[in-house]
């Protein structure tokens, strides 16, 4: 017979030179009513996940395998996308299949609507290329050469199996930075009001907005991309509303967060830009920001920041889009790298990458945060992602 109403959180582990994981998915049942975690089991410790999306309808779990280096390979070749089939009764996982991310890093993963599709980002890897050129009168010249970043298509079977790739995008652009030398596509979000895909672009300080053409199988450049953003201020991920056509964008580099409108061709208007901390909090240097989300109810939005281990939290104003900071939570893990609020939109979990652990804040009718009410250790936790059957 089957188990009605049991939730589950799937916790991606990612690796690094400086924390190798080493430990794939933790697969954990969740406690609606205290937000608490169990750990159940660890599942294909070989992959370093760098994203996940959950296909709710068929319960289908994909994720990015996020290297540089191919397996099999002796250097080079990318990452992997992998899919998973979610069990009906207890959330195991079982392995579909997985292909090549036909790119360096793949940082961002998610289906169309209907799940015919699948879309990954591939945000390439800092290394560079020299090489010589001669033309047909001797002279040398020198290229210089950077990883590819791009949005790679791919069709999904019944099964929920993924294809072989039908299409790429290929970006290209630069920032002022000594780490913006080409294009780094950290993300890609498709609104619930349509099929409009966000991709964030670190590298160029740019946003873009795509649409699929599903009968010529081809990403589409939506009107007005892309969107340029302050110069140096590394767009990383972003947020749409649920139900209202705002999308909330945090940068890597810079402590912003800007809110835009999209119309019904997927064209950005920019609304509003704010500091994502207060005056009296003075960021390090090497300072980030990391992930961002909606709560439930729509009404606030959450970004975490790394090195000062803040959490902001701001309000909607639905007439507008415009935001206004509520609260800086101070009390947060090391290292806020991933994060989401439960189905009921009581509490926000978050993968404290730096500090080995996911933690459960609660959060109030006023959507703003109170101490952590749960945590459990993981070797290096990146993504957090909710299941209910």
């Amino acid at each position: 017979m089957m188990t009605m109403g049991k939730s589950y959180v799937y916790i991606g582990n990612r690796s690094s030179e400086k924390q190798p994981a080493n430990d794939g998915m933790a697969i954990c049942e969740y406690d609606t009513e205290s937000g608490k975690l169990k750990h159940l089991n660890h599942v294909s410790k070989q992959l370093s996940i760098g994203a996940v999306y959950i296909d709710t309808k068929r319960k289908i779990l994909y994720c990015t395998d996020e290297r540089v280096d191919y397996p099999g390979l002796r250097a080079g070749g990318g990452g992997q996308v992998v899919a998973f089939s979610i069990h009906p009764e207890n959330g195991a996982l079982t392995e579909i299949n997985r292909q090549p991310s036909y790119g360096a890093k793949p940082s961002f993963v998610v289906t169309d609507a209907d799940s015919k599709f699948l879309l990954i980002t591939n945000h390439g890897f800092r290394n560079t290329v020299t090489l010589t050129e001669q033309d047909a009168f001797g002279k040398i010249t020198l290229k210089v050469l950077h990883d590819e970043s791009s949005i790679v298509l791919y069709p999904l079977q019944e099964d929920g199996s993924i294809g072989e790739p039908c299409d790429v995008f290929r970006l290209t652009g630069e920032g002022p930075e000594s780490f913006q030398l080409s294009a780094h596509a950290h993300s890609i979000q498709r609104s619930p009001l349509g099929e409009w895909y966000a991709v964030c672009d670190k590298g160029g300080d740019q946003m873009f907005m795509f649409r699929l053409d599903d009968d010529k199988k081809k990403i589409v450049p939506c009107k007005g991309s892309p969107f340029p953003c302050s110069p140096g201020s590394a767009p990383r991920y972003s947020a749409f509303h649920p139900t209202l056509p705002y999308l909330f964008v945090n940068k890597e580099n810079k402590t912003i967060l800007t809110a835009f409108r999209y119309d019904e061709e997927g064209k950005l208007e920019h609304v509003c830009t704010i500091d994502a901390l207060p005056p009296y909090i003075t960021p390090p240097q090497g300072f980030t920001q990391s992930d961002i989300c909606v709560g439930k109810s729509g009404q606030y939005v959450y970004t975490l920041l790394r090195q000062v281990n803040v959490i902001s939290v701001f309000e909607i104003d639905e007439n507008t889009g415009k935001l206004t900071m509520i609260q800086a939570f101070e009390q947060v893990c090391d290292g806020p790298r991933g994060c989401a609020a439960s189905p009921d939109g009581r509490f926000l979990i978050v993968a404290a990458h730096a500090g080995h652990a996911v933690v459960t804040y609660p959060i109030g009718e006023d959507g703003t945060l109170s101490p952590a009410v749960s945590s459990i250790v993981q070797p290096a936790p990146g993504t957090v992602n909710f299941f209910e059957i």
